[in-house]
């Protein structure tokens, strides 16, 4: 099966025989899956809110999930039909001085249950928050999913 890696701030719609798949920080998964037709997509999403004048519409909550949606109609997806998955958002970075880092992440899932409350899409299943990363993949014609926690070593001696 093919994998398709989705990196930060981008949307990708799999296709017969492809996996989507990508690895999170503070950053959401968005998973948006029609199992009637057999057609899903993923966005990794970065931050709340567009920008003024950034174009990356996949980097945002508010643009990349409709951009998503845009692009699962055009491949015979039904918006009705739609379900998300969401995962990611985790609180990466130590607290500091500037509070707006520690909770990106808490952020980030807001403004993702807004937009899709908004569009009407129901989330089927969610697996975030907490202090460490994650690894997501989804397979469409199956449905199924796998999302793997990542243990953070930060540091490790090695016997000689």
């Amino acid at each position: 099966m093919d994998t398709l890696l989705v990196q930060m701030a981008q949307i990708a719609v799999a296709q017969s025989g492809q996996r989507l798949k990508t690895t999170l920080g503070s950053c959401v998964g968005v998973i948006l899956h029609d199992e009637e037709r057999k057609v899903s997509g993923l966005a990794h999403v970065m931050l709340p809110e567009r920008m003024r004048g950034d174009q990356a519409l996949g980097k945002y909550a508010d643009t990349a999930i409709p951009e998503l949606v845009s692009q699962l109609e055009r491949r015979g997806g039904r918006r009705a039909n739609l379900q998300a998955i969401v995962a990611g958002g985790a609180n990466m970075f130590q607290a500091s001085e500037d509070s707006r880092i520690a909770t990106v992440g808490e952020k980030n899932l807001q403004a993702v249950h807004r937009v899709l409350a908004e569009l009407a899409i129901p989330v089927r299943h969610e697996d975030t928050g907490g202090a460490q990363g994650r690894t997501v993949s989804f397979e469409p014609e199956t449905g199924n999913l796998e999302v793997k926690t990542l243990q953070r070593i930060v540091w490790k001696q090695e016997d000689r």
